[in-house]
């Protein structure tokens, strides 16, 4: 049982649309400096510029040696401009597939499967990737640093191949693997630096807002102290009691704190005025502050923090939260 090779062509969503800046509309296109460049040789720029902030990026948050990291990003270069990802994609394996031989022979055995769109959640310490809610496997622990701050900003996962041999063709007497590509890494990281500096690089990106109240009118600064929504990934340097906000793979709001229901029974949300983000606002109030100070500020909290939390989630400090409430009873 074998399937055919990962070589096959990359599915849309991978594959360069033609629609970013940076991707010429026809075969060839005009440099600025006059020089008819082939789209291809254009985007194969752009992914090795890609490939260098991946190995910059994923040298601060991984145990893998240099000489392994330089390998791993030369290769998954190869690989992203082999089938035209439209943004450098990282090849991966999964591990912890042993118990899901079923689901694995099944989509080896289905000819349409090729670069198949999977789920990427959080499960304890780990990250599971799954189809249609049954597990696949893990991702290596070596990639958890680099992988888990970029789900929130657009890092996909996609079935490259299911590996194994069986000569008799009856699933007998060995296992099967998983191969995986992460798709999007290219622009996940530049989502991420625009949160942390802003389109314009100067540091007031969605993913550092700093807000504050001045005689009643909530205002927005770099220049005073505030609460500073923090970049997902910011949670790993941080202290225990930061409160991370993420989304899992379909979208759904989640929190490293316990939902405290009281407006909202389904679940909590941010980034605008309702019961969901009420819900958050007490929520985090309760696990910081206690039960008193919650209730008697959590509106308040939801209105000038939870509300303005950018769509992808981030990390509040455990310590600004706490200096929030401090000022609102000076």
């Amino acid at each position: 049982m074998t399937r055919s090779s990962a070589r096959s062509t990359l599915p849309a969503p991978l594959r360069g649309d033609h629609t970013t800046t940076d991707v010429c509309t026809s075969e060839d296109a005009l440099t600025s400096a006059g020089t008819r460049i082939p789209a291809a040789e254009l985007r194969a720029r752009r992914v090795a510029r890609e490939a260098g902030r991946w190995r910059t990026f994923a040298a601060e948050r991984t145990r893998m040696r240099p000489g392994t990291l330089d390998a791993k990003a030369l290769d998954a270069c190869a690989f992203s401009v082999h089938h035209g990802a439209s943004s450098f994609a990282v090849p991966s394996k999964l591990v912890g597939t042993s118990r899901h031989q079923p689901l694995l022979r099944s989509l080896a055995l289905d000819p349409d499967t090729s670069w198949l769109a999977l789920d990427l959640g959080a499960r304890g310490d780990h990250l599971v990737v799954s189809r249609g809610g049954r597990v696949l496997g893990r991702v290596q622990p070596k990639h958890l640093g680099w992988v888990r701050p970029l789900v929130p900003f657009g890092l996909t996962v996609h079935l490259a191949r299911v590996t194994g041999t069986d000569a008799s063709g009856q699933g007998r007497g060995y296992r099967l693997g998983c191969n995986v590509a992460f798709g999007h890494v290219g622009k996940a990281l530049g989502r991420l630096d625009e949160t942390m500096t802003g389109p314009g690089g100067d540091g007031a990106g969605s993913g550092a807002l700093r807000l504050v109240v001045s005689n009643g009118v909530t205002e927005t600064t770099r220049d005073r102290i505030g609460i500073l929504v923090r970049p997902e990934y910011e949670a790993i340097t941080g202290d225990a009691e930061d409160v991370v906000l993420w989304r899992t793979a379909e979208g759904v709001a989640r929190a490293s704190v316990p939902h405290a229901a009281r407006h909202s029974p389904t679940g909590i949300e941010w980034g605008y005025g309702g019961s969901g983000p009420a819900d958050l606002a007490l929520s985090v109030l309760l696990a910081l502050v206690g039960e008193r100070a919650a209730n008697a500020l959590y509106q308040r909290f939801k209105h000038e923090v939870v509300a303005r939390v950018p769509e992808t989630g981030g990390v509040l400090r455990a310590a600004d939260v706490r200096a929030w409430v401090e000022r609102q009873a000076a």
